[in-house]
């Protein structure tokens, strides 16, 4: 839509409305910190509408007159704005009628995904800042699962929720019983920051440096409220580190924020921008070292800045580190700065001290707090299921014994804290009544799977289910003493992110000699992968195999391992780095 198009379809008043509009934007970015958008000279120069989605609207003019073809995701967002589809979600509803052609994709602005062929039905995405749920949320949800869909709940590897198996006829009354219990779905999915994830034990952790709910209850309420942040490119990731003993993962995200300790014994946060393991990059660190009340404008800023260049032509690249990969983190950065309205303090590294290793394990059992009186459980979910009694028990439990909070991690499992010594035999025997676990073997509490195709469409294997045939081939054959990861995810979107893990397996179908014959499921199998301080991607090591085949061939592997590690103390990831994949030939012949 042109410049004069779009003027010749407005009022006096509603141009009034917009002018009014620019100025609360401006004065509340003023408040925040933030260098206008409006009433600048900078911006007025580039900018060719007064419109709520003129950040998105003008980056499609600009690649539009650089002669490139927009993606039908972005002509579908600028003809039909998809948070104004309210009413046509409604509509639908009433007829039990499901989204056609692009309103699939409007349809996830909502948290809303039509999971077809996989599933007749809807997936719900929530939004739980930090990873965390109150008991009630928890017991609304399970009860809606009930009464609405399939009567459970994924764990997902960003420590949300999703509600699947969802008629058609009741998107509505779900969303509208999600906001009756403080639960907003808006942005959860496509073109949008996704769920912000902090340190799951934030508040009662011993190690942490800093507690990390407040900066994502802030970012999740100043996301959710900005409109100018729902026309980004594709999707987009933000995560705090506090440094406790369970995290985040947070250099996997396009933007990390990791507490440090700066030379005057005050808590900042390192900024960290361009991680997405699936694209082959972690998030690198900057010399930015901001206060916990700049994080929000500082981020702000830089999602600015990639949805004013990222790519409106090719979804592959439409991510930030492409953007990164373009004009240089450095000069990204200065973009950056031109839009706030502070200078953010720069450090050498070795300047800041960086919070201890985390733990490989604390996020299952039974731990002690920080005040040494009560305790955290780490329950195990199975890869992340979660039934809607198991849901509901849980957060009776949180309230009746606990602090309050259900606190879900990246691993798929949820944690209830603030439990007093003299309750903790009730909470287990409570645990034991639900089909609970929280003393699993090491295969179990480090493993994560995605949905799989049972509930995705693009999901190549039945991911859920091949992770427990793997955990049961393993804990047969193996006992080990050292904690390990295994990401076992569909296909080549990655949501468990193989590429990160000690050993990963990426879903593909194997094609058989016989080319009658239907194709297999099976993986492709990758090792070494790490994060933190321990970063590195995972190597292929070998496939396509069968999922027959590729499971014992992962005991072998394990087993080449603990026959020729330095000592309990080389972790998996330690050992590939040192000895390289070739010590692994003799298993994989």
């Amino acid at each position: 839509m042109s410049d004069q198009s779009l003027s010749s379809q407005l009022t006096d008043e509603q141009r009034e409305y917009l002018k009014g509009f620019a100025s609360g934007v401006d004065a509340r970015r003023e408040k925040d910190g933030l260098a206008k958008l409006f009433g600048s000279d900078e911006s007025s120069a580039t900018s060719n509408h007064t419109h709520p989605d003129a950040l998105q609207l003008d980056a499609q003019e600009r690649a539009e007159a650089a002669g490139e073809k927009l993606v039908p995701e972005e002509i579908a967002k600028r003809d039909a704005p998809p948070l104004d589809m309210w009413e046509t979600i409604r509509a639908n509803a009433a007829e039990g009628a499901v989204p056609k052609g692009t309103e699939v994709f409007r349809y996830k602005y909502h948290g809303l995904f039509y999971t077809a062929p996989a599933q007749d039905a809807f997936m719900c995405r929530l939004r739980a800042p930090n990873g965390h749920f109150s008991g009630q949320q928890a017991i609304g949800i399970a009860n809606l699962a009930d009464e609405h869909a399939g009567g459970y709940a994924h764990v997902t590897t960003r420590a949300n929720l999703q509600i699947r198996e969802i008629a058609p006829g009741s998107t509505d009354r779900v969303l509208l019983k999600l906001q009756e219990l403080g639960i907003i779905t808006r942005g959860a999915g496509a073109d949008n920051v996704r769920n912000i994830t902090g340190d799951p034990l934030a508040g009662i952790d011993p190690q942490a440096f800093f507690d990390t709910r407040p900066l994502c209850r802030e970012m999740h309420y100043h996301l959710i409220n900005t409109r100018a942040l729902y026309g980004l490119p594709r999707k987009f990731n933000i995560a705090f580190n506090g440094g406790g003993l369970v995290r985040g993962v947070s250099d996997t995200n396009d933007i990390d924020f990791t507490a440090v300790i700066k030379p005057d014994g005050e808590v900042g946060f390192q900024v960290g921008i361009g991680g997405i393991p699936g694209h082959d990059d972690f998030a690198k660190a900057t010399s930015w070292v901001v206060t916990p009340s700049q994080c929000v404008p500082v981020a702000d800023a830089i999602l600015r800045v990639y949805a004013s260049r990222g790519c409106r032509s090719d979804r592959k690249k439409a991510r930030m580190k492409y953007v990164l990969d373009e004009m240089g983190n450095d000069a990204f950065m200065e973009a950056v700065l031109e839009l706030l309205a502070f200078q953010p303090d720069q450090f050498d590294p070795g300047d800041l001290r960086t919070p201890p290793q985390p733990s490989a394990d604390a996020h299952v059992g039974i731990h002690p707090q920080q005040d040494n009186e009560r305790y955290w459980i780490g329950v195990w979910t199975p890869f992340g299921y979660c039934s809607s009694e198991q849901l509901r028990g849980l957060g009776q439990i949180a309230d009746a014994e606990g602090d309050g909070l259900l606190r879900l991690t990246v691993w798929q499992n949820a944690i209830i804290g603030g439990i007093p010594a003299d309750r903790l035999e009730a909470v287990k025997a409570e645990l034991e009544a639900l089909r609970l676990e929280y003393d699993v073997s090491t295969f179990r509490a480090g493993m994560v799977a995605c949905t799989g195709n049972v509930g995705c469409k693009f999901s190549n294997t039945n991911t859920k289910r091949d992770a427990g045939a793997l955990a049961d081939y393993l804990e047969r054959h193996l006992a080990l003493d050292y904690p390990l990861n295994i990401h076992v995810t569909g296909c080549p979107n990655s949501c468990a992110q193989h590429k990160i893990a000690d050993i990963g397996l990426l879903g593909t179908k194997v094609e058989l000699e016989d080319e009658d014959d239907e194709p297999l499921e099976g993986y492709h199998l990758y090792v070494g992968g790490g994060v933190g301080e321990k970063r590195g991607l995972g190597e292929k090591i070998t496939g396509p195999l069968t999922t027959d085949s590729v499971i014992p061939l992962i005991a072998k592997v394990l087993d080449v391992y603990h026959h020729n590690r330095l000592g309990a103390e080389e972790s998996f990831r330690d050992f590939v780095g040192r000895s390289g994949t070739a010590v692994f030939a003799a298993a994989l012949e």
